[in-house]
């Protein structure tokens, strides 16, 4: 650093600047992503309708294949 700052440093500050990125982050990385609201559940299910933000909230794709059970014959 070339001057101290004029505010005093949270005693753990390193360990907080090099803490893992967290689900969180995660979650808002899929809303800037995908377009989708970013929040708690139950507020993000009542802006969905609204907004019509439904397939936002779908995942991307074709639905993968029902798999059944296979048939034995003897």
């Amino acid at each position: 650093m070339l001057s101290h700052s004029p505010i005093q440093s949270a005693a753990d500050w390193l360990g907080f600047v090099n803490e893992p990125q967290t689900a969180e982050l995660a979650a808002l990385r899929r809303s800037v992503n995908r377009g989708c609201p970013f929040g708690a559940d139950e507020w993000t299910g009542e802006v969905v309708g609204p907004l019509s933000l439904e397939s936002t909230m779908r995942p991307r794709g074709r639905p993968g294949k029902v798999v059944t059970s296979a048939k034995v014959v003897l």
